[in-house]
């Protein structure tokens, strides 16, 4: 694996009650900039050829991504109060000729500090509000397979 560093933004201007903020076709420009961040730092860990996600033009309706947000209590000087962007997942609906469409979660990305701390539950299940039974497109991770496994999941997995 490469040398890199893993910065993770503040921000004091997007800030999320949930803790997820969802990125769309109407979303600012510095969002897709933050998307294409971790979307790189997915890259780099995962080795893949290429960035799966590209930060100039517009996602189309088919492209939700979601990006993981906390509150950041250390840089915390006055209101309002900072978040911290710490991952972000992408998800398309994919079209089926037999079957209904589904949702297909493409990539999902989390810092490594935030991992094993109950975050990716927490924001699954959220996901799953917003997505339904989606589908995971794979190759998946091997951590991506145990916490499925972890959670009994019942989601299929689809190559693409």
């Amino acid at each position: 694996m490469n040398d890199y560093k893993i910065d993770l933004s503040v921000s004091e201007k997007y800030f999320s009650y949930n803790n997820i903020i969802q990125v769309d076709k109407q979303s600012n420009t510095d969002l897709y900039e933050e998307v294409y961040k971790l979307a790189k730092y997915f890259k780099e860990e995962l080795n893949y050829d290429r960035v799966p996600f590209c930060p100039h033009g517009q996602l189309s309706e088919k492209y939700k991504v979601l990006l993981f947000t906390e509150q950041a209590l250390d840089k915390y000087k006055k209101e309002p109060m900072p978040y911290r962007i710490y991952g972000a997942c992408l998800f398309s609906i994919q079209e089926f000729t037999q079957d209904d469409d589904y949702f297909v979660l493409k990539w999902i990305w989390i810092h490594p500090f935030f991992r094993n701390r109950g975050n990716l539950k927490k924001n699954w299940e959220q996901m799953e509000e917003k997505f339904g039974n989606f589908l995971i497109e794979t190759p998946i991770s091997n951590d991506m397979k145990g916490f499925l496994k972890n959670i009994n999941s019942k989601y299929e997995h689809i190559e693409i």
